[in-house]
């Protein structure tokens, strides 16, 4: 019997390094973000789509999705973006689900994706564990990582479903406040419990 996972957490919020480690111990992760890339990559059905949506001028010279004209297309208009996420939604959509069917005799997958609550997800999952982070330290971290502005930031984090929210939709939550030792000891902690 499988039991699958669903692991959300928002920028900066250490969900990837808790995904990592969980690969580490040979579970098998399906990472949306990294889908959601390979499905807008030159070739693939998901990017005619595209194309077909929003024309030829969201391509770079050498035939890519030009992400940078994607986002500014899809930032000024919510019709855009809606349509957008519609169609890489339903790519990485049939990626999760042919991936749930290759791996049914595994005991333990996780789906691992920052819009999980956003997108439904969790009536795939068994359990939904929230990676949990400080506010403060988590726009600290973001900025960090990604040069983005404290408001920029902000934006972003706000246009995710509020931590408050996804607390009482988890079924554990994971405190990344702390050491990566801390860290890998909490996500221990919650394996013993599935």
């Amino acid at each position: 019997m499988m039991t699958v996972i669903g692991l959300t957490g928002g920028i900066a919020s250490g969900k990837s390094t808790v995904s990592a480690y969980l690969k580490e111990k040979g579970i098998p992760v399906f990472d949306a973000d990294a889908t959601a890339w390979e499905v807008e990559k030159a070739g693939q059905p998901c990017l005619r789509q595209l194309v077909e949506a929003f024309g030829e001028g969201i391509l770079t010279s050498g035939g890519e999705l030009d992400r940078s004209r994607m986002a500014q297309l899809a930032f000024h208009d919510p019709k855009v973006l809606q349509q957008l996420n519609a169609i890489v939604h339903k790519a990485v959509t049939e990626k999760r689900d042919a991936f749930l069917r290759a791996h049914a005799g595994d005991r333990l997958v996780v789906l691992d994706a920052p819009l999980l609550l956003e997108c439904g997800w969790e009536k795939k999952a068994d359990t939904v564990w929230l990676v949990d982070i400080d506010p403060e330290e988590q726009i600290r971290r973001a900025m960090k990582r990604s040069g983005m502005t404290r408001q920029e930031v902000v934006d972003r984090i706000r246009k995710q479903m509020s931590l408050t929210e996804k607390r009482k939709k988890a079924d554990t939550i994971i405190d990344n406040s702390g050491t990566l030792e801390e860290l890998y000891r909490k996500v221990e902690e919650a394996l013993t419990r599935v």
